[in-house]
């Protein structure tokens, strides 16, 4: 079904520069709630592959003037070095928002057509019918919410037009924060706090299958799941009071009774499931370890590319591949987890032994570190004892991680830090710090700026998690102290360029003018 659904998806001339074979628009397409829900999920599916693809995430996030250094690839170096005007083919596909596009053109005509569903088939009640339009809204401002943080100016395309497009020009970032903002606004107050019948906008069964199903599908879109967009939109963006709002509500509600949650008890953690290392992904709501995973399938997604242990896994947990395609450097690890008690990551002063055997790293005695913190090998059948040991044949299902309760934990004490609440932001950070065994912060005189503590703090959490480079560029803004970097950020450096091929094939596109 989704095979079906993914090759005519990709369809758009000139600006995505794929014909459409309308083989998802056919008259017969949206008929019954079979088709309704097909095409629903061929929008999350698009959603996941964009995101994967070349292994977008990471690379954007992780590799970009980042943490994570190549071992030997020079089209991996050259990112990490940011030199994105390369003449490499993964430079030049990473460089091509087309993927991003292709989702957003299912979500575009899925909301043209889906009334035709509603119209034909009464098993497609209002109640599902208005709450699978909210999440195609959400999923749409989420692509594009991507490509400005990616690419800044994008054209904004809020229709379908099957089979051609007219070449456009980019549309200024304001432009489609609007338009984001407008879809995540109207999406909101029709998506549950969790999809298990008990909300009012989503009543008993979903699709005939219960909550259990979805969260091993991974994650629908949820109230939760919108205001995080909203939270970080508002902070890239530097504002900080709406910022602050919406990440304030995720840690508000994480029940649905009003009142505290957990108090960020739930950081990223690995859990060794006999010889499986596997990581733990429950969500926001009612949970004891409180992550997430925004909008990235599990179940049945085993890969052998695409996933960030094709980048990151290596001897000793994966016998059979001798370095890692990229790592971060020893110097690197002793400078970012410098406190010796770090339960992701320490090493003992005098021994030089790693003191976190469940931590973020392991293979500390080889040149290159191997990162573990997501691993999720394929187990294959049961050994003799019984337990289901990781397949030698580099098959991995790992979850894309956008969002997780202390990421956006951590998200609100910048945003306090930055509106001058100086005692809320401390009392969020030390919440992290000390569940994962490292010194309270206690003032700026004892232990440097706040804002610098934050995103240290930041940095050592969301490791491998794709917020690196992000981080970095909201962290430059705030201080306002590197002239060079202010100057990469009128120039439009921060952002990667368009792809050449694009704009051979648009003359209305346009290049920053620093990577002309």
């Amino acid at each position: 079904m989704l095979i079906s659904l993914l090759l005519p998806l990709l369809g758009c001339k000139k600006i995505l520069d794929v014909g459409s074979t309308r083989a998802i628009g056919d008259v017969n397409m949206w008929s019954t709630l079979e088709d309704a829900r097909a095409a629903l999920f061929g929008v999350y599916a698009l959603n996941r592959a964009a995101m994967s693809d070349n292994n977008r995430h990471v690379i954007y996030g992780d590799v970009r003037l980042a943490d994570f250094e190549p071992t030997s690839r020079i089209d991996l170096k050259a990112i990490h070095n940011n030199m994105l005007n390369g003449d490499y083919k993964l430079i030049n596909d990473l460089s091509d928002w087309r993927p991003f596009y292709a989702t957003i053109n299912a979500a575009n005509l899925y909301l043209e057509r889906i009334h035709e569903v509603y119209e034909k088939d009464k098993r497609f009640v209002e109640q599902t019918y208005n709450l699978d339009r909210a999440q195609v809204k959400a999923l749409r401002a989420f692509a594009y919410f991507y490509m400005c943080r990616v690419w800044g100016d994008v054209p904004l395309i809020l229709s379908s037009h099957e089979g051609s497009f007219t070449n456009k020009p980019r549309d200024p970032q304001d432009k489609v924060f609007a338009a984001i903002e407008q879809d995540l606004l109207e999406a909101e107050p029709k998506l549950p706090y969790a999809y298990d019948g008990i909300d009012p906008e989503q009543t008993g069964a979903y699709y005939g299958q219960n909550v259990a199903t979805y969260y091993g599908y991974g994650y629908l879109v949820s109230k939760q799941a919108v205001w995080t967009i909203l939270a970080h939109m508002y902070a890239w963006r530097g504002d900080y009071a709406n910022a602050a709002i919406y990440a304030q509500k995720i840690v508000d509600k994480t029940t649905r009774v009003s009142g505290s949650g957990p108090a960020l008890a739930g950081t990223f953690r690995n859990v060794n499931d006999g010889l499986t290392v596997n990581v733990r992904y429950i969500g926001y709501i009612w949970s004891a370890n409180n992550t997430t995973v925004l909008f990235a399938a599990a179940r049945g997604e085993l890969a052998t590319s695409d996933v960030i242990e094709e980048l990151t896994a290596a001897d000793p947990i994966v016998p059979n591949r001798r370095i890692p395609a990229i790592y971060v450097p020893k110097d690197s690890l002793f400078s970012i987890y410098n406190e010796g008690t770090d339960a992701r990551f320490a090493v003992d002063s005098v021994t030089k032994l790693v003191r976190s055997a469940d931590g973020f790293f392991t293979g500390f005695d080889k040149p290159y570190p191997v990162f573990r913190k997501i691993f999720v090998p394929w187990s294959s059948f049961p050994n003799k004892q019984g337990i289901n040991v990781p397949s030698d044949l580099g098959v991995f299902a790992s979850p894309i991680v956008f969002s997780r309760f202390t990421e956006m934990g951590l998200l609100l004490a910048e945003c306090r830090a930055a509106l001058n609440d100086k005692n809320g932001a401390i009392a969020i950070l030390n919440q992290v710090r000390v569940n994962n065994s490292v010194p309270a912060y206690v003032s700026e005189n004892d232990n440097g700026p706040l804002i610098d503590a934050i995103f240290k703090e930041r940095r050592r959490e969301l490791m491998g998690e794709g917020w690196r480079w992000y981080d970095y560029v909201r962290f430059k803004k705030i201080k306002n102290n590197d002239p060079k970097f202010n100057q990469l950020i009128q120039s439009g450096g921060i952002y990667w360029p368009v792809s050449r091929t694009l704009i051979s094939q648009n003359p209305m596109l346009t290049q920053y003018p620093y990577w002309k």
